[in-house]
């Protein structure tokens, strides 16, 4: 593969993503202008409406990625985060 794509099933998953960003932009060239921001900040979600973090690694700064770093820190720092009834860190 001239991307570098040697698990097959990879290679499989990458070709449908380009498989359903070409169907997206056919049924509306101004696909990418027009798309709403996704709720948890993810890019894939955001265009291809699924997140498929096993195989995106195109974003260094993934709020998703980010997130679960950071719950995966507190766990294992034994941190409680405890939030007031406004969701204010108390």
């Amino acid at each position: 593969m001239s991307w570098g794509v040697e698990d097959e099933q990879r290679r499989r998953d990458i070709l449908e993503l380009m498989d359903i960003s070409a169907r997206i932009v056919k049924e509306n060239p101004n696909y990418v202008n027009e798309v709403k921001k996704s709720t948890n900040g993810c890019w894939m979600e955001q265009m291809y409406g699924m997140q498929r973090c096993d195989f995106c690694d195109l974003s260094a700064d993934c709020p998703v990625r980010e997130e679960n770093e950071w719950q995966e820190y507190l766990k294992v720092n034994n941190i409680v985060v405890v939030k007031d009834d406004k969701n204010n860190i108390v």
